[in-house]
């Protein structure tokens, strides 16, 4: 790749959506491997060269007589979404799996994976030609950057007896390093290493660039490795092949390196760590192959006998230990522990050293204890010494345990079974069995039978136990519980027995007349006529209408045997009810229509009747009324007047109201409407009419009206108390802006009066012919009343002392 289109590259913005290098398989015994391959560009990016891209090329596995393929995978890569069929001799092969990774947006990377085991195992060293990796319309907008590539790669797996023992690990995943994402660290776990000596570790890497080293290394646990001069320790991925050594593999690198100077015996694991200031490189696959001699301990149930007969829990189990894909023995005596979920049940050991690819089997019987649950989970664990904690180093700690699902048939467990008894009371006595098993799980099946031997044999089991009528008294009743796997059968008792008890009953006092818009008020009578104990205070009484809840109340107190008591309830009818409705009174209802009183008949307590909506015939138009205005507009009025206009009868409410809501309500009345003050002019005033039946509400109207003024002919104002003032009725306060205007005999004015002044007490308030009171004599008056219905009024008037 030229430094221009390498300057493109540094400013690109990395995006990533890559697979962690992971574990892929693992192999233990006399093993190694190869890796061939070849790439599909004509020549290294960035060199100026015309950007081309193959859709073949071949490689060529040639192994040793002594090496016997185990696996082979094929990987391939390339720029874009991906091409997941391609050809291998001619064979059509599709990706088991793949992987990607991204620059940015528009450059795009994948790889792909698949197992040819079987085509490298039956075909052999020969040439292979991978080919249909075709990315020619692919590649172009990837060539400016010098991001363009394909190729691909077999790894072959193999076994020979000439080799020690080793532990060979295939990891692979695709992530990448570049100058934006200059570091890269991983961890290889799974690691045993017994001895380092040949050492090694493989990559498969993609778009490594030879001209490009700009701080391009590979370390293993922190020191940097080279396998110069194809790799030296600057520039790890430079287009090589370590394996046929190679420097012409464009931009692909299948490399391996000794690493037994960096990695220590005993060593569990290795960091691998890849750097890079500019070149991007993607890691594809990683193969560690160390010498390791150690077990490999697994476990199986071979077989098992468990949960055949009712309430056993016994385990018989036959199993077998395996020291399989090891490279060393499994010592004698390795601890074996069983657990029923996380119960501890027993220890054991292997008897014998399990040789590599060996293996022991046992057997033993368990003891399932009370506190296990039926269905459990059985785990057998190698090398467990009963706390989780074993005594043996394996090559894999994690393959030590085997398990299954386990049911054990257990009887059901019959609790709380109780005798019933019920009181002889009236009509035929039924018992609810399912009353006596009430404590006995409810996931059982549970049957009720009238003899042991049906109970046993599941027969002719009662078909409602609910309401069974006894056929002797006292009578026993078998019942069978059965959980599906075991069952049981035990016993009790029904008798009917004598005891004394209430017996309420209700019935209406009163006919109901139903009036809309008025509260439905019901007498009735509670009695325990029949009844032989008495009947608790606070039993529950419900009212419906058309089968729905309207009220409830309760008896107030206790009723002895044979008495009853009067109550009534008011019942709120909504708008909704229809004109003809059915009414039920029940006693002993909690509003459910259940009771909770033991009654001798628990049939007899309802009370059913019809009701009807009823009206009345509405008032008679009802006359005004109209008074003087006795001041300021007001006068009192004697509504009962109205009366005569109604219909009433000796049993009728009438009565008056200043609202229409308030007449409707029926609050509020005017309590003495034989002296009612007005409190407007005019005011309509509501009257109501009240029968047993219903009600009906009418109206009128009162008002007031300036009648002329009385003017007496003569006062005498002596201060005895008697007729001091010349008082003209019907002046104050009605006639608020008139002028009253007394003369002397002579023409002079002596006095004026206002609604302010008052009535004239004979003193002069006006001229200079008087200063006080006045002489007897006769005056003249003039009295305008400035009302727009009257004219002035001129008289006389006497004053005597």
């Amino acid at each position: 790749m030229n430094s221009a289109f390498r300057l493109i590259f540094l400013f690109s913005f990395l995006i990533s959506n890559a697979q962690e290098i992971e574990l892929y398989q693992q192999y233990n015994g006399r093993f190694d491997y190869i890796a061939i391959g070849n790439t599909m560009n004509t020549t290294e990016n960035g060199t100026g060269a015309p950007c081309t891209i193959l859709t073949s090329s071949s490689a060529i596995l040639d192994l040793q007589p002594s090496q016997n393929v185990v696996a082979a995978y094929l990987y391939w890569a390339g720029s874009g979404d991906g091409d997941f069929e391609v050809a291998l001799n001619g064979t059509l092969i599709t990706a088991e799996r793949t992987f990607a990774d991204q620059i940015d947006e528009d450059r795009v990377f994948f790889a792909a994976f698949t197992d040819i085991t079987n085509i490298i195992q039956n075909t052999g060293n020969t040439e292979y030609t991978l080919s249909e990796l075709d990315l020619t319309d692919v590649i172009a907008p990837y060539c400016p950057t010098g991001t363009n590539f394909a190729g691909w790669s077999i790894v072959v797996i193999y076994e020979d007896p000439g080799l020690p023992l080793n532990q060979l690990n295939v990891y692979d995943g695709l992530e990448s390093v570049s100058a934006f994402n200059n570091l890269l660290s991983f961890q290889l776990d799974n690691l045993n290493v017994i001895d380092n000596q040949g050492a090694k570790i493989g990559f498969l890497a993609w778009e490594g660039d030879s001209s490009i080293a700009v701080d391009e290394t590979l370390q293993v646990n922190g020191n940097i490795i080279s396998n110069p001069p194809l790799n030296p320790a600057n520039n790890a991925f430079n287009s090589t092949n370590s394996f046929t050594n190679s420097d012409e593999l464009w931009n692909m690198d299948i490399d391996f390196y000794d690493i037994q100077n960096n990695i220590q015996i005993g060593d569990t694991q290795a960091t691998i760590t890849l750097t890079s200031g500019q070149d991007f490189v993607m890691i594809n696959n990683i193969i560690t192959v160390l010498n390791s001699q150690l077990p490999d301990a697994t476990i199986e149930i071979d077989n098992l006998i468990a949960g055949e007969e009712c309430g056993n829990r016994e385990v018989f189990l036959e199993f077998t230990v395996y020291n399989i894909n090891s490279t060393d023995i499994l010592p004698a005596n390795t601890p074996i522990a069983f657990y029923a979920n996380n119960t501890l049940l027993e220890t054991t050991a292997t008897i014998n050293e399990i040789p590599i690819d060996g293996s022991e089997s046992q057997e033993i019987t368990l003891t399932i204890p009370q506190s296990v649950p039926e269905e459990f989970i059985l785990k057998v664990v190698v090398d467990d010494l009963g706390n989780g904690s074993g005594v043996v180093t394996e090559i894999d700690e994690t393959n030590n345990e085997d398990s299954t699902n386990i049911i054990l048939l257990i009887f059901p467990e019959i609790t709380g079974l109780i005798d019933l008894e019920q009181c002889d009371a009236v009509g035929i006595e039924t018992f609810d069995l399912t009353q006596s098993t009430e404590q006995i799980d409810p996931t059982n099946t549970i049957t009720f039978h009238l003899t042991e031997e049906d109970a046993e044999n599941n027969e002719n089991p009662f078909e409602n136990p609910e309401n069974y009528v006894n056929i002797e008294n006292p009578q026993t009743i078998y019942v069978r519980v059965d959980n599906g796997s075991c069952f049981l059968v035990d016993s009790f008792f029904i008798e009917v027995i004598s005891c004394p008890l209430p017996d309420a009953t209700i019935a209406l006092n009163n006919d109901l007349n139903a009036c809309r818009q008025r509260d439905l008020i019901v007498n009735y009578t509670v009695a325990n006529t029949l009844g032989t104990l008495p009947l608790p205070a606070q039993t529950p009484i419900a009212f419906y209408i058309d089968e729905e809840l309207y009220a409830t109340d309760a008896t107030p107190i206790q009723i002895p045997a044979g008495g009853q008591i009067q109550m009534t309830t008011t019942i709120l009818l909504s708008d909704n009810v229809p004109d003809v409705f059915e009414l039920k009174l029940s006693v002993d209802d909690t509003g459910d229509g259940t009771g909770i009183v033991e009654e001798l008949d628990e049939t007899n307590n309802i009370y059913i009747t019809t009701v009807n909506f009823e009206t009345i015939p509405d008032l008679p138009p009802l006359p005004d009324m109209e008074l003087c205005n006795e001041g300021f507009g007001f006068a009192v009025f004697d509504l009962t007047l109205q009366y005569e206009f109604i219909n009433a009868g000796s049993n009728d409410e009438v009565n008056f109201y200043t609202s229409f809501e308030d007449a409707m309500d029926n609050i509020n009345p005017i309590y003495f409407p034989s002296d009612y003050q007005s409190m407007g002019n005019p005011q309509v005033i509501y009257v109501r009419l009240d029968t047993e039946v219903c009600f009906t509400i009418s109206s009128f109207e009162i008002a007031t009206t300036d009648c002329p003024p009385w003017i007496p002919e003569g006062f005498s104002p002596n201060n005895d108390g008697i007729n001091d003032f010349f008082e003209i009725s019907g002046l104050l306060n009605i006639f608020t802006e008139h002028e009253l205007l007394i003369y002397s005999r002579n023409g002079n004015l002596i006095f004026r009066g206002t609604n302010v002044t008052g009535f004239w007490d004979g003193a002069a308030n006006e001229g200079l012919l008087y200063d006080g009171p006045v002489p007897s004599g006769l005056y003249y008056y003039v009295l305008n009343l400035n009302h727009p219905d009257f004219k002035p009024l001129i008289g006389w008037v006497y004053l005597n002392k």
